[in-house]
């Protein structure tokens, strides 16, 4: 998509839809991203992923914090993070929805990701169908790159995150995080033994943060709005 596109009216944010999720509705965007880069302070968000118990929303419930934490003490200096975007499940569309109206809280909790971890290149697998939702996401990426959260030296902190799509060859089975991988890297869409990990031996067989759309989007969310606000968030005494 050409830089500067406009996007059509109905795959625009929706401030009626969407913006009580979006902690930036009333401000400039990415704004976690931009106090993390300004800070330097890893630890600090870190600590607060964890106090927050933020899980992996795709349904293994890890600790967020934990796996980050575990990718970024691995000693290889190569590492990814993905986000699994496949939503294969019938009558599923709860990360269309959040990949159509707030794509860059997904982005902005991947580029977070990165910094945290010290991983240098990101990809995003989105299911075959979301043709609207994949344009969506090239247009906020593309903005990204001109503002210079994205790429080579991210927001004059000298760190490196590049970010792509990659869009799903099709197949319930590619939902599967290590199936996932094998389909990136180019070979049949089938689970890989475990362990290891993803988190020691993931994409290429580097050390790689897997979760997925809600996930993503739920760090800038706690990042900007406070722990406090996301354990209340819930009903019935749940988290966000």
């Amino acid at each position: 998509m050409l830089a500067g596109a406009e996007l059509p009216e109905q795959t625009r944010m929706n401030p009626h839809g969407a913006c009580a999720s979006d902690p930036y509705s009333a401000g400039i965007r990415y704004g976690a991203l931009r106090r993390l880069a300004e800070s330097g302070d890893i630890d600090g968000a870190l600590a607060t992923l964890k106090a927050s118990e933020l899980r992996g929303l795709g349904g293994a419930g890890f600790p967020t914090e934990m796996k980050w934490s575990i990718v970024r003490q691995q000693a290889d200096p190569e590492k990814y993070v993905v986000c699994n975007a496949d939503e294969s499940e019938p009558g599923t569309f709860k990360d269309r929805f959040i990949l159509t109206h707030l794509p860059h809280l997904v982005i902005e909790g991947m580029i977070l990701a990165g910094i945290m971890t010290g991983a240098q290149k990101g990809i995003l697998y989105i299911r075959h169908e979301y043709e609207e939702q994949e344009k969506i996401l090239e247009h906020e990426i593309e903005r990204c790159r001109r503002e210079h959260l994205t790429g080579e030296n991210i927001l004059g902190t000298g760190k490196r995150f590049e970010l792509e799509i990659f869009v799903s060859p099709g197949g319930y089975i590619c939902g599967e995080e290590t199936a996932l991988l094998e389909a990136i890297e180019g070979k049949r869409a089938e689970p890989r033994n475990k362990p290891p990990f993803p988190v020691q031996q993931g994409l290429w067989n580097k050390p790689t943060v897997i979760n997925n759309v809600e996930t993503f989007a739920n760090v800038p969310q706690i990042l900007e709005r406070g722990v406090d606000w996301y354990k209340s968030a819930g009903v019935g005494g749940a988290r966000a």
